[in-house]
């Protein structure tokens, strides 16, 4: 159970190096030689290996310049809810219990964690905001590596953990390396400190010393991701930078359970009981085939400055599909733009396109149907997907394309004495083929629609219906012949006009997300200090309020914040932007 405890404490460690390590010292090395050196961080990663995150040059100084005041404030935000947590969980117990005396000792380790969170800290620990490192793996097996800004103290910061937990971690030593690990007889954590980097990994307990020794990077791999020009290509391919770029190679890991392994991955997949032969030849086909539909998963920061930070995510699919995926996503106005205020979210979609794309697929399933029988449900499907596609449609809901909502501002409202806005500024359109013929429906339901006699224009249109004027002191609306839209508040007339022929993001987004992130992390914390309606989570307000602080934090690093889904002829892509404050 003390070497459990021992354990989290550890992993924790570990994984503020981990994130720390997202910062690094100034850049002053050539980009695309960083990426393609058969030396540093990345000679130790394999060139054949499933799947690699790395940092492998510094973020700009102009950058850590902006961002360093802030993470200082954050860090010591999360020593204190650290402590305060470590404390509250140890607190309640007996002082005579049996584990009233491993308390105290997880208590004294969390207390030496919690000095670590500052800058000072860190570098007191060996670690810094100004170092690479990489995740990767060895076969299948995890390895994480990060620099050490300095070795003894690292060591020397290990050995006081140990100290104040009444419990070292065991030793062993491999080709003249001693490293630490905790563990059981199937599998083991190992962290060790190789020439200037710390090593993390875990690994089968029964793994042979040739493979461990490869593992910890030891013996270097025939060929690295360096020498190979992995990472180099993919940044030049999406435009990543070398400060965080990585993939997965999803038919690599499909084949390292189809294919007869040996080494380290025969010995992690004895331990995970798996057994290739059991599969047959068909559905190993098919499942090869299957993990060909999307065989890379791409990732990394396409532009890093002291104003912005954007990265962009792609999974990379079967050309065939990608280009029919492109097709779903429609044209919106507005959307894929931000369009200011506190929030704007929107979604696009051409159904026509989406039924096209699905039958399709049906049809390639009817064409050349699986025969494993891992895929039976899957294609026993097939006609359920027929009969859903002849179910009745009207025909209007065939010209839909999408809709777009924005909240320009709220004012009034105080989440902690439960008090709605008294001012709400909003706009929300749809956008349809035949906006004439959407309106005719609701004319239908509402007589005052209907007496406005709109034209698709794209002029503001006083709505006056009670309800709303109540609420919301004025509402606007607005047509065109592809659009229909509404707006209220105080500038509701202002804020609608040109909002029904804004121009969109091209390509068009299938989801889009834009927000003022200071406000939004601002409301964090203080739902966070106000709670909800569920049962009272056994949370002390010290806690509360040093959670509430992070959110506060953030929210003053960051001005606003962008997502967008893109269907592109290279698969999805997940796109995001951050600004950060002045």
């Amino acid at each position: 159970m003390t070497n459990i405890r021992f354990l989290r404490v550890v992993l924790v460690f570990c994984s503020i190096a981990l994130v720390t390590s997202a910062c690094s010292r100034s850049a002053d090395e050539d980009s695309s030689a960083t990426l393609q050196s058969a030396d540093g961080l990345l000679q130790y990663v394999p060139a054949d290996t499933s799947y690699a995150f790395a940092m492998a040059e510094p973020l700009p100084q102009e950058v850590i310049d902006k961002m360093q005041p802030h993470l200082e404030a954050i860090l010591l935000s999360y020593r204190d809810i650290w402590s305060l947590a470590t404390s509250e969980k140890t607190g309640d117990l007996d002082e005579d219990s049996e584990n009233a005396a491993q308390a105290a000792q997880v208590l004294t380790m969390a207390s030496e964690i919690a000095a670590m969170m500052s800058s000072e800290g860190l570098s007191d620990a060996g670690l810094s905001l100004r170092s690479r490192s990489a995740l990767y793996g060895v076969g299948l097996v995890p390895v994480m590596r990060i620099e050490l800004t300095d070795v003894d103290a690292f060591e020397a910061t290990i050995a006081r953990l140990e100290e104040k937990g009444g419990n070292e971690m065991s030793v062993a030593s491999i080709d003249g390396q001693s490293y630490r690990y905790v563990g059981n007889d199937e599998a083991r954590l190992i962290i060790a400190v190789i020439d200037s980097y710390l090593v993390v990994s875990a690994v089968p307990t029964a793994l042979p010393d040739e493979q461990l020794s490869a593992v910890l990077g030891l013996t270097l791999p025939k060929e690295n991701i360096g020498s190979a020009g992995i990472l180099g290509k993919l940044a030049d391919e999406y435009g990543y930078t070398p400060h965080a770029l990585g993939f997965i190679d999803m038919e690599r890991l499909a084949a390292t359970f189809l294919d007869q392994q040996s080494g380290v991955n025969a010995e992690l997949l004895e331990l995970m009981d798996f057994d290739a032969s059991a599969l047959s030849d068909v559905c190993r086909a098919e499942i090869r085939d299957m993990s060909g539909v999307m065989p890379r998963i791409v990732a990394g920061y396409t532009e890093l400055n002291a104003e912005r930070i954007r990265s962009n995510a792609v999974f990379e699919i079967r050309n065939d599909i990608a280009t029919g995926l492109a097709k779903l996503a429609a044209a919106v106005p507005g959307l894929g733009e931000d369009n200011g205020g506190l929030l704007s979210f929107g979604m696009s979609l051409d159904l026509l396109a989406a039924r096209d794309f699905y039958s399709a697929r049906l049809d390639a399933l009817e064409a050349d149907p699986y025969k494993c029988e891992l895929f039976a449900e899957l294609q026993n499907g097939v006609a359920k997907g027929r009969a859903a596609l002849n179910q009745p449609i009207p025909p209007i809901a065939y010209g839909f394309k999408g809709f777009l909502a924005v909240v320009d501002s709220i004012e009034g409202f105080d989440l902690a004495t439960r008090r709605p806005p008294t001012d709400i500024d909003a706009r929300f359109l749809v956008a349809i083929d035949n906006a004439a013929g959407l309106l005719a429906m609701g004319t239908m339901f509402s007589p005052e629609l209907a007496a406005l006699d709109l034209q698709p224009d794209g002029k503001p249109v006083k709505f006056d219906v009670p309800q709303l004027v109540s609420q919301f002191g004025s509402a606007y609306v607005a047509m065109t012949d592809n659009a229909l839209g509404m707006a209220v508040g105080t500038n509701a007339e202002s804020d609608l006009t040109g909002f029904l022929v804004a121009d969109g993001g091209a390509p068009p987004p299938v989801v889009s997300l834009h927000m003022d992130a200071g406000t939004y992390y601002e409301f964090l914390g203080e739902a966070m200090l106000v709670g909800g309606d569920e049962e009272p989570v056994e949370t002390s307000a010290e806690l509360l309020e040093a959670v509430s602080n992070v959110m506060t934090q953030v929210g003053d690093l960051l001005d606003r914040m962008s997502f967008n889904i893109v269907f592109t002829e290279q698969g999805i892509e997940f796109q995001s932007l951050v600004t950060l404050s002045d």
